[in-house]
């Protein structure tokens, strides 16, 4: 429906998938982590197995989006969706940034492991 969104995570296999193929191509805007991996792992690949979308269609990375190469969600109405194969660069880097902004904000609870 009108301005959903879909993270999807668990999609780090070939084998793996979270939705189906046809939902990517309803969505106004698909990011990925990583536009080489979900081609061979995530929900992009098993949409151009199934002949939903193109091998070769352009990808917006995560990245692009936050160094302000390309644009997030352009309208309250998009749909969009986010295929998280799994970076470990980029997750460490979000993590963080989580962490940090819930320090500030004097939020959460912190934890010994």
């Amino acid at each position: 429906s009108a301005g959903q969104h879909i993270t999807a995570m668990g999609s780090d296999a070939e084998h793996k998938n979270e939705i189906a193929p046809a939902i990517l191509r309803m969505a106004d805007l698909y990011v990925a982590d990583s536009a080489k991996q979900t081609q061979r792992l995530g929900e992009l690949h098993h949409a151009i197995a199934a002949g939903v979308m193109a091998a070769g269609a352009e990808v917006t990375e995560l990245g692009q989006i936050i160094a302000g190469e390309k644009h997030g969600r352009r309208s309250a109405s998009d749909i969009t969706i986010a295929d998280l194969t799994g970076t470990g660069v980029q997750d460490t880097a979000i993590a963080t940034l989580a962490r940090d902004r819930a320090l500030a904000a004097n939020a959460g609870t912190i934890f010994e492991s």
